[in-house]
């Protein structure tokens, strides 16, 4: 998991929708997609319900979000120090 992974996976979140998601991170939905899939699989759970109306984190998903929003908040803060 890196840095890059997680800032995807909060966007997909943000928006709700993979394709709005990789839309905004201008990069194509089957990537984006391959890239949760990858996450998911190095976790060993899902993070997201894929829902017609959207994607919805799960248990472990609302956690995950979570710390990686700490995570982003702590490498925001190391840029304004350096």
């Amino acid at each position: 998991m890196d840095l890059k992974q997680i800032e995807y996976i909060l966007k997909i979140a943000e928006e709700n929708n993979i394709t709005h998601a990789a839309e905004k991170l201008f990069i194509t939905q089957p990537a984006l997609n391959q890239q949760l899939l990858k996450l998911e699989k190095e976790l060993g759970t899902r993070l997201f319900e894929r829902r017609k109306t959207g994607m919805i984190p799960t248990f472990a998903g609302r956690i995950y979000l979570a710390t990686a929003h700490q995570m982003v908040d702590m490498k925001k803060e190391t840029y304004k120090i350096i």
